[in-house]
C-alpha cells in the first residue's frame, strides 16, 4: 500500500533552551597522575633509592624447600604418613566384632572381582566406632601378600549389627581365600 498525500505529515522540530544562560560550575583540578603499577599501594614514604641486596641463599633455599614440602604434601604425601593396614597387624578389637563372613567370585561383568559380605557387631555396653576392614589375599607365587583396606567409621550402639558388601578386583589371587579381619593400631 503506497500512502496518499492525505496521510503523510510534515513535522519539524526546534530545541528551545532556557531564556537566561546558566552558570557554569568551575572545573575541579585534574587528579596527579598516578603511580606506576603497585607503587600505588606504598607508603607516602620512600626509602631512598639505592641498590637492593639480593636474597641470601640459605634464605632462598630454605623458602624453596619448605614451599616444595608443603606442596608435596598437600598433593598426596600426606598419604605416606597415615598409618596403612600393612604396618599395622589385624587385631580383633574387644566388644566390636565380624561375624558371617561370606566371599564369592563374581565373573558376570567380564573381570572377576570378590564379592565379600560380611556383619559387624557391637557387643560392648557403650557405643563404639567401627574400625578399617583388611582384606588381605596371600600371592599364588609366594611372594607375601597384599592387604585391600576398607576404611569405616560408623559409630555402633550396643549391641547394633551393620551388614555390608564390598568389592575387590580378584586380579592374580582368584585361587585363594582372603582373610578378613578389623585392624586396630596399637
Amino acid at each position: 500500500m503506497i500512502p496518499s498525500g492525505d496521510d503523510i505529515v510534515d513535522v519539524q522540530f526546534e530545541t528551545v533552551g532556557p531564556a537566561a544562560p546558566t552558570a557554569r560550575k568551575p572545573r575541579r583540578p585534574a587528579d596527579p597522575a598516578p603511580d606506576r603499577g603497585l607503587g600505588l599501594f606504598r607508603t607516602a614514604e620512600r626509602r631512598p633509592a639505592g641498590p637492593r641486596k639480593p636474597m641470601p641463599l640459605p634464605m632462598f633455599a630454605f623458602i624453596a624447600t619448605l614451599s616444595a614440602c608443603a606442596s608435596f604434601y598437600v598433593a598426596g604425601g600426606h598419604a605416606l604418613f597415615a598409618a596403612t593396614a600393612a604396618i599395622t597387624k589385624p587385631v580383633t578389637p574387644s566388644g566390636i566384632v565380624l561375624e558371617d563372613t561370606a566371599t564369592r567370585i563374581d565373573t558376570s561383568g567380564g573381570r572377576a572381582v570378590f564379592v565379600i559380605h560380611a556383619t559387624i557387631a557391637n557387643a560392648l555396653d557403650v557405643a563404639g566406632i567401627v574400625p578399617p576392614v583388611a582384606i588381605t589375599f596371600e600371592r599364588s607365587d609366594g611372594a607375601g601378600s597384599v592387604t585391600h583396606t576398607i576404611t569405616r567409621g560408623e559409630r555402633l550402639a550396643p549391641g547394633e549389627r551393620m551388614a555390608f558388601t564390598t568389592r575387590v578386583p580378584a586380579g592374580d589371587y582368584a585361587g585363594t581365600e582372603p582373610r578378613i579381619a578389623l585392624v586396630t593400631r596399637r
